[in-house]
């Protein structure tokens, strides 16, 4: 049997009387340099855990044939630890796993703040993602980050002040358990100012109370409509918001464009679904736009441009990125100029939704998308909703909406 064991801030000491000895009878005991070290009096082989697994791999599996093996790794080894990829390797039947307090659990208990509701990252080994920690922060009012030497906290503070990230108070837990343990408590700018922290080290972001309120207290998907600031019913309402986005078949990285964007609902939505993307919110009307921003500001949403002017032209002048999934939303004007750009730029498989409230508008749709051979579908959608009068509740129906939805093809 494979014995995958965390070792928590206390050392040897921190262990049970029975993963002792489970330590104690193995014929291997594999980890890093500083975990081996506490196990200095055991009588097993060490091996040392550096660079690639592939050896790591091939001694375990050839003292597994011959008895037990101890692995030893920080904490919880399901954590941003090396007990997945001893599972992938070795199968559920040959591994044990015994987790220990993880460093994202001491280093809450240090700050003493909750965790509830945190989001555990990793940027070991693979700087690339650190450009990710600034999506995550926009849609998570927690985090705990494991940092590294090319992802340390001083770059990861800059990354989140570079993605228009701010609004947290950071805590930098240092070397925990050990004579160096060190907490640094600050804003963003303060810890993106720090040149050196302890290799080993985890970066605590709490939000501010009051920034992105909302963000923290709305169901993820379908926002409901009293929640947005609108004027004038010019807001995609909350069941035909749920219709278009899914027909937008929105990624963690999608680029996305909200054509006639009028309060944002749908791009806030869309922006909210694709973390890592960006969502462009173009609108004509000052008013409207002024309610994007506000709208912005209250979800906590930092994916999105705003671009006040007239469809077409500001989107050529504007140099968007070419859009995976484009929504146009308004009164049809100047709907085949529209979509003449957007069949342009859209990328290969990408979607078009139109929500067209006139016969007209739905016609000139999917007369396009026909012509353009493009896969389409339309969709007639009518809310009834009920509505109390009288001390009782009648149902009252809204103005039907056609959805036409279509998809560029590949080639």
């Amino acid at each position: 049997m494979i014995y995958v064991i965390g070792i928590g801030v206390e050392g040897k000491d921190g262990l049970s009387k029975k993963t002792l000895e489970i330590i104690g009878r193995a014929s291997l005991i594999a980890g890093g340099r500083r975990l081996l070290e506490e196990f200095s009096g055991f009588k097993a082989r060490r091996l040392v855990i550096a660079g690639g697994l592939d050896r790591v791999f091939g001694a375990i599996r050839r003292a597994a044939g011959k008895g037990d093996v101890a692995v030893l790794a920080t904490g919880d080894p399901l954590l941003f630890g090396i007990g997945a990829a001893l599972i992938k390797e070795f199968g559920k039947k040959q591994i044990t796993v015994i987790p220990n307090v993880s460093v994202a659990q001491e280093a809450f208990a240090r700050i003493k703040e909750s965790a509830n509701g945190v989001k555990v990252l990793s940027v070991h080994g693979r700087g690339a993602g650190v450009k990710d920690i600034a999506a995550e922060a926009a849609v998570n009012g927690k985090l705990a980050v494991f940092t590294d030497a090319q992802g340390s906290p001083a770059v990861i503070a800059k990354a989140l002040i570079e993605g228009g990230v701010d609004g947290f108070t950071a805590y930098v837990c240092e070397a925990i358990g050990t004579k160096e343990e060190r907490i640094t408590k600050g804003r963003l700018k303060t810890i993106a100012a720090i040149r050196r922290f302890a290799p080993l080290n985890v970066l605590i972001l709490i939000k501010d109370k009051g920034e992105g309120k909302a963000v923290d207290n709305v169901r993820r998907f379908g926002i409901q409509d009293k929640l947005f600031i609108h004027s004038g019913n010019m807001i995609t309402k909350e069941e035909l918001r749920v219709i278009a986005l899914s027909k937008l078949d929105i990624k963690d990285d999608s680029v996305v464009w909200d054509i006639g964007s009028g309060s944002g609902s749908v791009a806030i939505e869309a922006a909210r679904l694709c973390p890592k993307g960006k969502v462009w919110a173009i609108e004509k009307n000052r008013a409207r736009v002024a309610h994007i921003k506000k709208n912005k500001a209250v979800f906590g949403v930092k994916n999105i441009k705003i671009i006040n002017g007239n469809a077409p032209a500001c989107i050529n002048s504007a140099r968007l990125l070419a859009p995976d999934a484009v929504f146009v939303g308004g009164g049809g004007v100047g709907l085949i100029s529209i979509l003449g750009l957007v069949s342009r730029r859209l990328l290969p498989g990408g979607r078009v939704v139109v929500n067209a409230i006139t016969l007209e508008t739905a016609g000139s749709s999917v007369g396009f998308f026909k012509k353009k051979k493009w896969g389409h579908e339309g969709a007639l959608i009518g809310v009834t909703k009920t509505k109390g009068l009288g001390g009782r509740n009648f149902l009252s129906a809204e103005n039907p909406v056609f959805i036409i939805s279509a998809v560029k093809p590949q080639s």
